[in-house]
């Protein structure tokens, strides 16, 4: 095991880049910032601050991508609202806390963040993505991998392959295009896309904005609030159409409405008063 202790009164720019194994950060309310690595080549890790940079980078070596088939466990503790770049090749990445702009890419591991408070971007090849609070824009892609929001206060677009994609609370446009995989927003107050060969779509409760559908095979359920006044742009080929809205006429000038345009193949659309 190798331990680091840097004084740092003010948020840090962090720079990880390891192979197999696990990252843990860790943002609070501190003025120093730790590094501990464990693991059969802790020792070969180079560990630096310049400045308000701290940088964890593990030997890159000839037979793999980096750290070989040597597992290195690092935890880094942090400043609240440091920045964050971590590179992994399949390393688990956990962050605990609040943290500002972060850049987050792992090869197969699983990503799970508490908070990001500035803009992100989190890529995986196969592993799954979880997001409990995104503040400011966020771009997530993933070859296969699930991907869970739970509050988004900006901008979210995401690409996935294959894998599920499950938002709580939508507060701002969010892009959503998958192969195959399904859509689920249990609020949404802001426009929401998705285009998908055969996922679902489903929206248990929309307050306002656009909802977008387009797809092959899949189903689109959608929630509407009671009261909202709502206008409809909808098709299937093959098909079954539902709807139990009550007329809520004409919005007024300003007032909140949801636009509802869903086009599907040979899946059912079911618009809901919720």
């Amino acid at each position: 095991m190798s331990e680091h202790h840097f004084e740092t009164h003010q948020p840090v720019g962090l720079f990880v880049e390891i192979g197999k194994g696990s990252v843990t950060i860790v943002a609070t309310d501190t003025t120093e910032t730790s590094v501990e690595v464990n693991g059969r080549d802790a020792d070969s890790v180079r560990v630096d601050q310049s400045g308000d940079q701290i940088s964890v980078v593990a030997p890159k070596q000839r037979t793999g991508f980096l750290a070989g088939d040597s597992r290195l466990d690092v935890r880094v503790t942090v400043p609240t609202d440091s920045d964050l770049a971590v590179r992994t090749g399949s390393a688990d990445i956990t962050v605990d806390g609040v943290v500002a702009a972060g850049q987050v890419r792992s090869g197969s591991g699983d990503v799970q963040v508490d908070t990001f408070g500035g803009p992100a971007v989190v890529e995986t090849g196969s592993g799954n993505v979880r997001v409990e609070e995104a503040r400011s824009e966020l771009r997530i892609k993933s070859g296969s991998g699930d991907i869970n929001l739970g509050h988004t206060g900006s901008s979210v677009a995401v690409s996935t392959g294959s894998g599920d994609v499950e938002i709580g609370t939508s507060n701002g446009p969010t892009v959503v295009k998958t192969g195959s995989g399904d859509l689920e927003v249990a609020h949404a107050q802001s426009d929401v896309s998705l285009t998908t060969g055969s996922g679902d779509f489903l929206i248990r409760r929309a307050l306002r904005g656009r909802l977008t559908a387009k797809g092959a095979s899949g189903d689109v359920r959608l929630g509407i609030a009671a009261g909202v006044p709502v206008w409809t742009d909808i098709s299937t080929v093959s098909g079954e159409i539902r709807s139990n809205l009550n007329g809520a006429g004409r919005p007024e000038e300003g007032a909140d409405h949801v636009e509802v345009r869903a086009k599907t193949v040979s899946g059912d659309i079911v618009l809901t008063e919720v």
